[in-house]
């Protein structure tokens, strides 16, 4: 089958050529010159929804990344929370490096796409007794 599609869009371009230059030698340059605009407007409009349609599809899997992400800072969160594990700072660290990651996701969507997303605050005292241990 995809030898045959494959053909199908070589002969495809083949019947364009052709057209193009019979076209040419009946009617003249100028229509021939329009021909061509058409032809190349045309490959420009589908390249044009292609693309956006590619710039939607990275938008979607970006907040899909998004939420994944939260999923996983509550988690840690709710980890960190337990009795076993609290003041752990291994786990706030982690819980910190999250947060960050999270705020590098907002700024490159809020730097490519048209929304607004408020930041995880980054509990810096935390982090500063985690780094004087």
């Amino acid at each position: 089958m995809n030898f045959i599609t494959q053909m199908g869009k070589y002969v495809f371009c083949l019947s364009l050529l052709l057209n193009s230059i019979l076209l040419m030698f009946i009617v003249g340059i100028v229509p021939f010159l329009l021909y061509i605009s058409a032809l190349l407007n045309i490959l420009l409009v589908w390249f044009t929804l292609k693309t956006v349609h590619k710039t939607n599809n990275l938008e979607d899997d970006l907040i899909s990344l998004m939420y994944e992400m939260e999923k996983f800072l509550e988690h840690l969160e709710n980890l960190h929370a337990l009795e076993m594990y609290y003041g752990d700072t291994e786990l706030q660290n982690l819980i910190n490096n999250s947060k960050t990651l999270i705020n590098n996701f907002i700024e490159v969507q809020e730097k490519y796409f048209d929304v607004e997303v408020e930041y995880e605050p980054i509990d810096e005292t935390t982090e500063e007794a985690a780094e004087e241990e």
